[in-house]
């Protein structure tokens, strides 16, 4: 393999990876919904209750940032070229979105995205990395 097909592989690979893990935090919020409502419903143990609430709580700060991750990935992979080859900068703006958010974290890279998205026009564009 050439130096490119390997970078190229690894990009692949990696971006298998964060899909991966993005449906696994899905499956994973969905049980700690459902045990939280079973508290509810059947325990109705008001420890129980907490407990699952204060978890529930914690994995949804704690994951933010790869759910985030893989909303641009799902919406790279199905949004149309028409949409995604419109960006004037290198790199393009959802790639610019997952390296902020894995640099800054969620709330601070999520912010620098939304900034880069509103400056992508006309009279701007470049090379421009978090």
């Amino acid at each position: 393999m050439q130096d490119s097909e390997i970078k190229h592989y690894h990009r692949e690979v990696r971006t298998l990876d964060l899909l991966t893990h993005f449906y696994l935090l899905i499956f994973i919020f969905m049980s700690l919904v459902t045990f939280l409502i079973l508290s509810i419903v059947l325990i109705k143990s008001t420890v129980l209750i907490i407990i699952s609430a204060v978890l529930l709580f914690a994995y949804i700060i704690l994951s933010a940032k790869y759910f985030l991750i893989g909303c641009v990935l799902a919406y790279k992979s199905y949004a149309p070229m028409k949409i995604r080859d419109r960006c004037r900068f290198e790199p393009s703006c959802s790639t610019y979105m997952i390296l902020a958010v894995e640099k800054y974290g969620f709330l601070k890279g999520f912010l620098k995205g939304i900034k880069r998205i509103n400056r992508c026009h006309a009279p701007n564009g470049g090379v421009d990395y978090p």
